[in-house]
């Protein structure tokens, strides 16, 4: 293969992770930033892992499904390849088509029926609430954003359609602030989150952060509204409160609660909702309605909150100790004294059979690598009515698969797309003893 002659493909449909696939030779190609139905050049080379991938130098004919991406960041060219969308320039219907086709082969997989999926909730552009960006110190001054594709370019981003208006303001404003921070070569993270109190930032670098410094972060926070600003070591665990302009807080199922420094929230308020209505929905749907409910993962709420406002007791099990310090809090504020909670690291010491058969139903939230032992444990449970939250439907796949073979039902599954243009898919799904 000579990878210096341009090699016209066809592109049949869309890869794993939004690339265009297209055949060579025999051999799949795989062209980033390509659509169903192009007709195009580009120049061939390997990757790691061996596959054909192309790098797009013409496109001769566009496909039906191509649209004009709507970001200046997105798109092939040296000066764009933002790494934080992958398919921006795919027609809206043909863009959800293939993320649930992604579901359903992830479901097929594991043998898993596919008739039970329910249409798509996408959230709008311009709605997500929270992003961590990179920043990088250059002589002339400091690049802040995503990552390009595959590498540690950091993409030195102006503007970004799928974060909220408040978040992309803050982008100029942050480069000012970290530039006297830092010298040539530094490196650190910058995490947003909009919340119900406003933007709470938290800087993850190794910097010495004195009186000038934070006079500069306090300047920073009054000019521009910020709620709060902490910095965290990347080698220790735990953040220093920098400056707080006012208590942070998310309201969750209509209570107030506070938020620690990094705590994970939904992507948007829209994908959130979603998952909650589904959570809820499914064990008000119960007759009798479930009365004790456990959920795992709780993190500092999102769905313990609604459940509870809707009348169930609720035991909250997380590994998180700030963020189950802060649930058990906006109980109390509450008066919601059927919240109860449990400090745990449920991939080392899970619930066993006997503590699940206390419930009456279980909604599990585990991070992306899913809750193989856990699942394991609910399918050996008499839990009349489980409701599984995830944000990768394979390890969903997996773990679904271990209910299924437990004797449970699968009712429906409501995917929800909170990362725009991007190849995550979310979804909650229902199963009945």
């Amino acid at each position: 293969m000579n990878t210096e002659t341009d090699i016209e493909l066809a592109i049949d449909t869309l890869g794993g992770r939004g690339d265009g696939v297209a055949d060579f030779e025999g051999e799949r190609v795989f062209v980033p930033y390509a659509a169903p139905g192009d007709r195009l050049t580009a120049r061939l080379s390997r990757d790691r892992d061996g596959h054909l991938v192309g790098r797009i130098r013409n496109l001769v004919t566009p496909g039906p499904a191509r649209v004009a991406p709507p970001c200046p960041h997105f798109g092939p060219r040296a000066e764009a390849g933002c790494g934080g969308c992958a398919l921006q320039h795919i027609e809206a219907g043909a863009y959800g088509a293939w993320k649930l086709e992604q579901l359903r082969a992830a479901l097929a997989r594991h043998d898993i029926p596919t008739n039970r999926i329910g249409p798509l909730a996408v959230s709008p552009p311009g709605s997500r609430r929270r992003a961590d960006f990179t920043a990088s110190r250059r002589k002339e001054g400091v690049l802040l954003g995503y990552n390009a594709r595959g590498s540690n370019r950091v993409i030195d981003l102006a503007a970004c359609t799928v974060l909220r208006p408040a978040l992309v303001a803050l982008l100029a404003p942050i480069r000012a602030l970290l530039a006297p921070l830092t010298k040539p070569g530094d490196a650190a993270e910058v995490r947003l989150a909009a919340t119900d109190s406003g933007v709470d930032v938290v800087i993850v670098a190794a910097i010495e952060i004195g009186a000038g410094a934070r006079q500069r972060i306090a300047d920073f926070a009054q000019a521009h509204d910020v709620a709060r600003v902490s910095r965290r070591h990347p080698r220790h665990p735990g953040a220093e409160i920098l400056i707080e302009r006012r208590a942070v807080r998310a309201m969750l199922g209509g209570i107030a609660v506070p938020v620690p420094p990094g705590a994970f929230l939904q992507a948007t308020a829209e994908g959130e909702a979603a998952l909650a209505a589904t959570v809820t929905g499914a064990l008000a749907a119960m007759r009798p309605g479930a009365k004790r409910v456990a959920d795992l993962y709780a993190g500092i709420g999102t769905f313990a909150f609604p459940l509870a406002r809707a009348g169930a007791a609720v035991h909250a099990v997380d590994a998180g100790k700030a963020e189950l310090a802060a649930l058990a809090e906006a109980a109390r504020a509450a008066m919601l004294p059927a919240v109860t909670t449990e400090p745990r690291d449920l991939e080392r010491r899970p619930l066993d059979t006997a503590a699940l058969n206390a419930f009456d139903a279980v909604v599990f939230d585990p991070p992306r690598a899913g809750a193989a032992v856990q699942a394991g444990l609910i399918a050996q449970s008499r839990v009349p009515r489980v409701v599984a939250v995830s944000c990768n439907p394979a390890s969903f796949a997996r773990d679904a698969r271990l209910l299924l073979e437990g004797g449970y039902r699968l009712e429906h599954i409501d995917p929800v797309d909170q990362f725009l243009w991007s190849t995550h898919l979310e979804l909650a799904a229902v199963f009945r003893r």
